[in-house]
Parts: C-alpha cells; sequence; structure tokens
C-alpha cells in the first residue's frame, strides 16, 4: 500500500458518493492578534454527528444501521482503504475536509478515544507517515474535551495544511508562536526515530500535559479507569507536539479539534466564522487549551 493506491482507493469512494468530500473549499484568513488564523469553509462538514449522537438512543429505529466491528460505534464497511497493520484499518473519513482525510481504526473495537496512544497505535500511525510520499499530519483527538466525536479509538491523516501555528518547527531558526495555551513538542531526529523512541518521546510529552491539564476538563471521563489527560497529539515526520485539553468548543459553533488547535479551523458555514470571530479567536483557543 503506496500513497498514490491509497489516494486512488479515496477518490473512487468520493466518486460513488459513499464518501462526502467538496473540493470547492474556501480558506479565509483572519489576524487576531500577533496569531493568523485559517478558515476552512466546507460543505461536506454540515451532517457530520458529534459524539451525543452516536449512542443507541439517537438511533433511528426504522432505519437499518451500518455495520460495526464489536464494541464499536464506527462504521468501516463500505470505507475500507486497507489493512494498515495487524491492529489496525486503514479508512477513508465519511466527513472529509481534505484529500485524503483517513482514518487510522483500531481492530479492537473495544479500545477508547479517551485512552492514552499505544505502542501498536505508534507502529501503525508511523507506517503509514513513512509510506505517504508527501507530507502528512497524523493527529489524535484523546476524549470528548478534546474534540472527539467517536468513541471507538482512531487517529486521523491529512496531508499537512500550510502555515499552521507548528510550521515554526519545520525551521531551525523559526521564532515559536505566541500560542495561548500551554502545547509540549520535540523535533524528531528522522535517522534514529523509530515507534519505539516515538512512544518514549509521546509519554514523556504527556507527562508534562498531564501535569497541567489532569484536573481542568470539564467532562467526567477523566474518571474513568483507563482514561489519559484529554489532550491532543499532532505528528509529521520531523515533529510531535501534545497539548492538554479543557474543552472540546465554547458553545455548538465554536469547537476545536487537534489541527484546529494549530489555527487551521474547518467549519460548515460563514456563520461559524462570524461566531469564531465574536468570541475572539486568541482567547478562546486559551479556553480550550490550558492557559498560559
Amino acid at each position: 500500500m503506496n500513497a498514490s493506491a491509497i489516494l486512488s482507493e479515496f477518490d473512487k469512494l468520493v466518486n460513488s458518493g459513499v464518501v462526502i468530500y467538496n473540493d470547492e473549499q474556501e480558506i479565509i484568513e483572519y489576524t487576531d492578534g500577533e496569531l493568523k488564523f485559517q478558515f476552512c469553509l466546507t460543505s461536506a462538514l454540515a451532517k457530520k454527528p458529534t459524539i451525543q449522537m452516536s449512542s443507541p438512543e439517537s438511533d433511528k429505529k426504522n432505519e437499518p444501521q451500518p455495520q460495526k466491528i464489536e464494541g464499536s460505534d464506527i462504521s468501516i464497511t463500505g470505507f475500507e482503504i486497507g489493512e494498515a497493520s495487524s491492529t489496525h484499518f486503514l479508512v477513508a473519513n465519511k466527513f472529509c475536509w481534505a484529500r485524503p482525510h483517513l482514518m487510522l481504526v483500531t481492530s479492537d473495537g473495544y479500545q477508547r478515544q479517551y485512552e492514552a496512544l499505544s505502542l501498536s497505535d505508534i507502529k501503525s500511525v508511523w507506517h503509514i507517515l513513512s509510506t505517504m510520499d508527501n507530507d502528512y499530519v497524523a493527529f489524535y483527538n484523546c476524549g470528548q474535551d478534546g474534540g472527539c466525536s467517536r468513541l471507538h479509538k482512531h487517529l486521523q491523516l491529512i496531508p499537512t495544511p500550510k502555515n499552521i501555528f507548528a510550521s515554526f518547527l519545520d525551521l531551525e531558526d523559526a521564532e515559536e508562536p505566541n500560542v495561548p495555551f500551554q502545547w509540549f513538542y520535540r523535533r524528531l531526529d528522522p535517522q534514529n526515530t523509530t515507534p519505539v523512541t516515538l512512544l518514549k518521546v509521546y509519554n514523556s510529552l504527556l507527562d508534562e500535559a498531564t501535569k497541567v491539564g489532569r484536573h481542568r476538563a470539564e467532562h467526567a471521563s477523566i474518571a474513568l479507569p483507563d482514561a489519559a489527560c484529554p489532550h491532543n497529539f499532532i505528528l509529521t515526520k520531523r515533529w510531535m507536539i501534545v497539548l492538554p485539553r479543557r474543552r472540546a468548543g465554547i458553545n455548538k459553533e465554536a469547537g476545536a479539534n487537534a489541527i484546529g488547535m494549530l489555527g487551521y479551523i474547518v467549519v460548515a458555514t460563514q456563520r461559524e466564522i462570524d461566531n469564531w470571530i465574536r468570541l475572539g479567536l486568541t482567547g478562546s483557543l486559551g479556553e480550550l487549551g490550558v492557559p498560559k
């Protein structure tokens, strides 16, 4: 499975109507203080559900439900691209804002999105990142306060957006932007990066994030036995970021996943953009993360 094969399979799913993707996206830039934000306006997210909508009580009883593996609330049937490893499937995201927009889903449907990443997660995502010819970013929205919309454990991969807050990590002498939240990062040595070393880096960064964010999350999932501190994990071939989260959103029209916390906010309507601007972009991200 190589990059061209993955993209070809993704395009087939889009053309068949199984995957919802609109390539007529509009990028709208907005500067707030020292930071430049980018809104990706796309109609593909108009019908995307939230985590509250994925409970059995909310299903329409008279409509056939898509097949799911045992324990899962994500249907991968019809969205499969390939087996990434013995522990993970690579599938297309149903609601896409990138080409391609991929999900790396655990084969075990009982693994949960509020758990920390494991060695098998890191192995699988690093394999896909290393496979892709172009520059891709992987991310993980850990916990409801981290911006997840499904409980079955999964990472996501997209081509790396340009000029995000983390872009300074691609340059040796670039100045770190003054983001309004605490984040912890490490540049990677491409010559000495393995899944085992990546897991060590991740655990170290997660420890730092947990120290400042452990008891500040909005929801009670943090009290679950296997729950990690709600956080976002972002990984490229050159760097890793872990940032603790307190809330998934300010309101229903102003929420952010891992990439949104880096200033690339995907929205379905102009009204959402207006809402973000009214609330204050920089201040809002400080509320979603742990303020400095």
